[in-house]
């Protein structure tokens, strides 16, 4: 087995359900952080979404409005969401990994739930070291 340093992996279903991004294969452990930019639906106030670490939500947001865009920064998990895409322009229109830590065991999981409507898109990312364990 090898170590791996990268993206460890990654989802971009956009449809109401829960996703999983990423799992800790066995005989491996994780340090990770995670990023990830989704746009709601085209329905007022009804796409919400949810990041889950290992069954603990660590990210929620509900009731976004039409087509507004929600990322992470190197500032924040959970952002406002925003009318705009992210640009790139400056840091907070920057989408990256979050600033914290996961530390996740074999069989450990990340996923991603979008509910009431589907988003217009999603994509998330989990990325950090996995090792032999």
């Amino acid at each position: 087995m090898t170590d791996k340093i990268g993206v460890l992996g990654e989802a971009s279903t956009a449809t109401v359900g829960t996703t999983t991004a990423y799992t800790v294969p066995a005989g491996k452990a994780a340090k990770c952080r995670i990023m990830y930019r989704m746009q709601a639906g085209s329905a007022a106030s009804t796409t919400t979404f949810d990041l889950t670490v290992n069954g603990i939500t660590v990210m929620s947001q509900t009731s976004m409005n039409v087509n507004t865009y929600l990322w992470s920064n190197t500032s924040t998990l959970n952002g406002a969401p925003n009318s705009v895409a992210p640009t790139g322009s400056t840091g907070p229109l920057t989408v990256a990994p979050a600033p914290i830590d996961y530390y996740l065991a074999a069989a450990d999981t990340v996923t991603y739930a979008i509910g009431t409507q589907a988003a217009t898109a999603c994509n998330v990312q989990v990325v950090g070291t996995e090792i032999d364990v």
